[in-house]
């Protein structure tokens, strides 16, 4: 029996998850896809990440207007774009998973259901709480 079993792994998620784990209760979180959550993953952190590429091309390409000149000209590499984006969002997520590690949180992968007030099903395996707590975001 769990004390707490948090369902998502987004930024609310796995804060209370650690929290919880770091006052030294039992703690599981449960997530079907990757730690982070869609900010960390697919939304805020590479949009971000893209767009200061984007930034720094333009910055670049109008430099002579700030006394600054680019001999060779400038080149939008895409490839290196995107390998960027996943090595910043590689390391935020292993971040995260550093955090619920030491924090003693147990991650369970897989679509949680709701069974009964203190029941929490991931396939064919039930996990029981006293609390659970459901962070799953928007959608």
């Amino acid at each position: 029996m769990y004390d707490l079993i948090v369902i998502g792994a987004g930024p609310g998620g796995y804060e209370a998850a650690a929290h919880a784990g770091r006052m030294g209760k039992k703690v599981a979180l449960i997530e079907r896809a990757a730690l982070g959550g869609t900010c960390l993953n697919a939304g805020c952190i590479p949009t971000k990440t893209l767009l200061r590429s984007a930034q720094v091309f333009h910055e670049c390409k109008n430099a002579a207007a700030y006394g600054v000149r680019v001999p060779a000209g400038v080149e939008f590499d895409l490839d290196a774009v995107i390998q960027r984006k996943n090595r910043i969002v590689a390391t935020l997520t292993r971040g995260v998973e550093g955090l619920l590690k030491r924090s003693h949180v147990e991650v369970i992968q897989g679509h949680a259901e709701l069974v009964s007030n203190n029941t929490v099903a991931v396939g064919a395996i039930q996990y029981q709480a006293r609390n659970i707590l459901i962070s799953t975001g928007s959608r």
